[in-house]
């Protein structure tokens, strides 16, 4: 299968990051289906498996994803779709409950794990986005992007973009959110009240960077690219960046939102003023600086004091990861090697 031509190398960057990955749509994607997208994605350490096409039980039928070429920024993009309508309700992989999902993610496989955010790894993402006029959120959470541990504590992500509006549609923003570990790390709403209309129809270049770890680092650059408007550029230090159990932190792009309520039947609609919306991506970048991941398998032994082994497992993902002071009574030993 033909694959575009390279997109070249980026500069080197200061502080002595290397570029890990980058994909663009490309022009042999249009008019293909979700599977064909798939396979492209994954030969550039992305896939695209959560979305209504997955499931026979969710809207399999409708297109979610598709590759159009845009002539503001002169390149192919993929164009994401997500439908609440009167004929049609995307659900969460085949569970039409109280949300839908239509996302991309960095692979969790040993030959793409260069791509995730390991422990104390500092990484850079950069990729850009165009949200149509009239963009509806809603007051619950409405995510485009999602940086997400992968297994561990991995129930709410760290760090979300989430459009967001009032119960009557009004003060339409958007909002960076921040989870810790716990509650007592969790900063909350970092950045507020960025009104969406500065980002509607626009091409949005972000740029952010982290440090993975409970004492990290986060900080967040986003520019309009049509008039070079800076929209937010911020940082943040002593902020949790770390799951306990994770073995990575992926990131994650696309539209996952809330009904506002669980669905009573498969012909009931959410009333809190969703509609069909989409999104565009393009022009993804992942750099790292302290990779401290490996391609080489890892044993785990799980020991108690008294030297009887509780648990062996081995894993091809970042060496220490797992290190987790779990009591005084049990230790955590890893080894590793080729």
């Amino acid at each position: 299968e033909p694959t575009p031509e390279p997109t070249p190398e980026p500069a080197p960057e200061p502080d002595d990051y290397k570029l890990q990955g980058n994909m663009q749509a490309a022009q042999q994607l249009v008019g293909k289906d979700y599977s064909e997208i798939h396979k492209y994605m994954r030969s550039y350490g992305w896939d695209y498996s959560e979305h209504p096409n997955s499931s026979d039980k969710d809207h399999k039928d409708g297109v979610h994803c598709e590759v159009i070429y845009d002539e503001t920024i002169q390149q192919y993009v993929f164009k994401f779709i997500s439908h609440a309508n009167a004929d049609a309700l995307d659900g969460d992989r085949g569970k039409l409950e109280d949300r839908q999902r239509n996302e991309m993610k960095t692979q969790t496989t040993a030959a793409w794990y260069k791509l995730n955010g390991n422990w104390d790894e500092w990484q850079r993402l950069e990729w850009k986005f165009r949200i149509p006029k009239d963009f509806r959120p809603s007051t619950s959470f409405c995510h485009i992007h999602q940086l997400k541990a992968q297994e561990g504590n991995n129930g709410s992500p760290l760090i979300t973009i989430t459009p967001r509006c009032n119960s009557n549609g009004s003060n339409r923003r958007v909002q960076v959110i921040h989870t810790g570990d716990i509650s007592a790390t969790t900063k909350g709403t970092i950045i507020d009240n960025l009104p969406l209309s500065d980002f509607e129809d626009e091409w949005i270049q972000v740029e952010t960077e982290m440090h993975f770890t409970h004492d990290g680092a986060f900080s967040i650059k986003m520019t309009r690219i049509s008039d070079s408007k800076v929209l937010v550029d911020k940082a943040f230090s002593n902020i949790d960046l770390w799951r306990k159990g994770a073995i990575s932190i992926r990131n994650k792009f696309g539209i996952y939102r809330s009904f506002g309520r669980k669905m009573e039947s498969t012909d009931d609609r959410p009333t809190n003023g969703i509609k069909d919306e989409t999104l565009q991506l393009a022009d993804f970048k992942v750099y790292e600086k302290n990779t401290l991941w490996t391609q080489y398998s890892r044993k785990i032994f799980i020991r108690t004091a008294y030297g009887s082994t509780l648990f062996v497992r081995e894993e091809p993902v970042n060496t220490f990861a797992h290190v987790t002071k779990m009591t005084d009574a049990i230790e955590c030993i890893i080894s590793q090697w080729r």
